[in-house]
């Protein structure tokens, strides 16, 4: 079992999705979380889902959420063939903070 818990700031404000094939809508949003290491400060940045869409109208830019969940890793190539890869969290607990 694999579990994630972050706090951070959304970057931008949530956007609501269809679930594909007539699946429940869900909101998807990215968090980033910064950290300190030694003089400077280092911002992760964390792709996120949640199917609860109650939520959706507080996830505003700037916003400051604690969640909990099942971290994904996808590798991707960028327009320029870099490697590259995104963390991608599934969220099962949010809360305003």
């Amino acid at each position: 079992m694999q579990k994630l818990q972050l706090i951070g700031n959304l970057a931008a404000d949530a956007t609501q999705v269809q679930g594909k094939d007539g699946r429940d809508p869900f909101i998807s949003f990215t968090l980033a979380c910064n950290e300190k290491k030694g003089d400077q400060e280092v911002t992760t940045w964390y792709e996120a889902t949640y199917k609860s869409t109650g939520a959706f109208q507080f996830l505003k830019q700037g916003k400051k959420v604690y969640i909990e969940g099942t971290p994904e890793c996808r590798s991707y190539l960028t327009k320029d063939n870099t490697p590259a890869a995104r963390i991608i969290v599934r969220v099962h607990n949010l809360e305003l903070l």
